[in-house]
């Protein structure tokens, strides 16, 4: 197991500050990069069947997510969601649902000369943005409610959420987001009917 052990907080890579790390329940993991045999893996070869946790190391971090319950771990402090009318609190972390509709991508950026006649060396790339998270249907309470919840690491910014919510009723309610048990915000957030509320929220 690698995540939850901070012992493994960097990426081995020197070109890339994070590489994502798929824990399995049968204690093996698949790393994007794995220095043992120098090779890349795609991220289509997780075996979401198998997850335990997902996620990222690099700069001395881990962030990671329990797949049995969605919730997000950023070295070692707990962030839960979950939505809250006036009648209910509909919990969208903290459930026993599997979450293992993974997503993982990096927003790249490239700067090119076209003056130059060389071959090789016009494109300059670099990744400005680590994004891992996951999507989740889940009936609460008699109301379906899509949700998705992406934890976003800009290069020398906040780390945040993009949190993305969906009922398939009309409903006026607040996004609670806790930290280790305590309530860090409470976020006016009404919904429409089928109509999606997105908004992005800075770790604190």
């Amino acid at each position: 197991m690698i995540l939850g052990n901070m012992q493994y907080n960097r990426s081995p890579i020197p070109f890339q500050n994070f590489i994502w790390v798929a824990d399995y329940w049968d204690s093996t993991s698949l790393l994007e990069y794995d220095t043992r045999n120098n090779k890349h893996n795609e991220f289509a070869s997780i075996e979401k069947d198998k997850l335990l946790a997902f996620g990222y190391i690099g700069e001395g971090t881990q962030i990671y997510f329990d797949v049995a319950n969605g919730i997000f771990n950023v070295n070692g402090y707990r962030f839960m969601i979950s939505y809250k009318t006036e009648e209910n609190e509909y919990p969208l972390t903290g459930r026993t649902f599997l979450y293992n509709d993974i997503i993982q991508y990096k927003n790249a950026s490239s700067d090119a000369n076209l003056l130059t006649r060389e071959e090789y060396g016009r494109f300059d790339s670099q990744i400005e943005q680590y994004n891992i998270g996951y999507k989740k249907q889940m009936q609460l309470e008699g109301v379906n409610i899509n949700f998705q919840c992406i934890c976003s690491i800009p290069f020398r910014d906040a780390i945040y959420f993009q949190i993305k919510v969906t009922s398939n009723k009309n409903l006026d309610g607040k996004l609670i987001i806790r930290n280790n048990g305590f309530v860090s915000e409470e976020i006016h957030a009404p919904l429409l009917a089928n109509m999606s509320n997105n908004l992005n929220w800075e770790l604190k």
